[in-house]
């Protein structure tokens, strides 16, 4: 039995507002959009028995008709195939108090392949021979712990009694493992996961919230997201995991010793916009002369073209930070899809000041910082004129420079 564990796919994420698509969309919700799209694509061609997303199909509670409209096209390519469909909800799709309904609600009606476990209870569904024990993101750790509880793992065939049908258990779960704090986003509301559920006999857990491809246990993954979300997922692979489950009969002949089968795991991945770490420049001995040039030559030895770029110049006197030719670094930098440069100012004492300055993109950074929010009711758009307003004021009295985006 074959099937596919994606997650974290984040519909409806944006970043970096003035990057427009040639339709007029954000460019980085487009992205988004298109690697999942290419994610089902690869699903189709592989025909598995059946899918699990395990949480943030959305990145918000309320994604906008277009997102939705999007999302239920591609799933309809999977499940009108005859391909069923299992999605929790994750922390950033799930509403954070009771009389808020769920976008989920909407996708009940679609087909009876879609199965859609949200309402913050623990909920079975068997497909065949497998039950997948489904528990969506709850609104509070008091109501995830209770609802862990009932989870019932149907004959498993520990002994493995080949006299009776192999049932197959799964387990689907959106959290943080507890005791690994690495797997953290840092996001408000993350619900722990106890480790010991993760060591009951199941054949699989899929978990979701944790955006980098990882094995946790042999029979326990972290899928991953399907596009980066931030520079903090710069150098991960983005995709989803195509699972192959055996039974006793197909991993031991009569003549071998029982044992527990082994799962056949595989990576696949999706095409994403390229994220791009340069080496950083120690600026501490330097002159803004050199600090120029130290950037310009990071810059022309590599491609940078339509991709997202990270720079740091650590240990930079402030005389020489204030004296550099922000108009040549804003040409430099044009051509990347977005440039991410910091700095790290030393005082006069040569000691690390507590602040750190993104020239070039504060406003950006605001953006995609508000975009991320999972918080209902709140009104982003005036936040973000305050937000901008403010920051424009404050970089006028400080002296700092101004950027090609302000």
């Amino acid at each position: 039995m074959r099937f596919i564990h994606i997650s974290d796919t984040h519909l409806g994420a944006s970043g970096y507002s003035r990057k427009l698509s040639s339709s007029g969309y954000n460019q980085r919700e487009e992205d988004i959009c298109h690697s999942f799209q290419s994610a089902v694509d690869q699903i189709i061609a592989l025909k598995p028995d059946f899918v699990l997303h395990s949480g943030d199909l959305f990145h918000t509670v309320r994604p906008t008709n277009r997102i939705i409209n999007f999302a239920i096209r591609q799933i309809l390519r999977i499940v009108s195939l005859q391909i069923p469909m299992v999605i929790i909800s994750g922390n950033h799709d799930t509403p954070k108090q009771r009389a808020v309904g769920s976008v989920f609600s909407f996708f009940e009606v679609l087909s009876p392949d879609l199965h859609l476990v949200y309402r913050n209870q623990y909920e079975a569904v068997r497909l065949g021979n497998t039950i997948i024990h489904a528990i969506p993101h709850c609104l509070n750790q008091d109501d995830f712990a209770k609802e862990i509880t009932k989870i019932e793992i149907v004959n498993h065939l520990k002994s493995f009694d080949r006299s009776q049908d192999q049932q197959f258990n799964i387990l689907m779960l959106h959290g943080v493992v507890a005791g690994i704090p690495e797997f953290s986003m840092g996001e408000l509301a993350e619900q722990e996961i106890p480790s010991s559920y993760l060591k009951m006999p199941f054949d699989y857990v899929a978990l979701g919230h944790y955006h980098r491809f990882c094995e946790i246990d042999p029979r326990v993954y972290y899928a991953g997201s399907t596009e980066r979300l931030s520079m903090g997922e710069l150098g991960q692979e983005k995709g989803f995991v195509e699972v192959e489950l055996k039974t006793i009969a197909e991993e031991c002949p009569p003549s071998t010793v029982r044992r527990p089968p082994q799962n056949l795991i595989k990576f696949h991945k999706v095409p994403t916009r390229e994220m791009v770490e340069l080496f950083s420049i120690d600026a501490r001995s330097l002159d803004q002369e050199q600090v120029l040039y130290e950037v310009e030559n990071r810059i022309l030895t590599r491609d940078i073209s339509e991709k997202i770029v990270r720079l740091k110049i650590k240990n930079i006197p402030g005389h020489i930070y204030n004296s550099l030719d922000f108009r040549k670094i804003a040409e430099l930098k044009s051509k990347a899809f977005h440039f991410d440069l910091k700095f790290e100012k030393i005082d006069e004492k040569g000691e690390r000041q507590d602040t750190k300055t993104s020239i070039g993109k504060l406003n950006m950074e605001f953006d995609q910082f508000l975009s991320q929010i999972p918080v209902e009711n709140l009104n982003k758009e005036r936040l973000l004129e305050l937000g901008l307003k403010y920051l424009s004021t404050q970089m006028s009295a400080d002296g700092s420079p101004p950027t090609a985006d302000d």
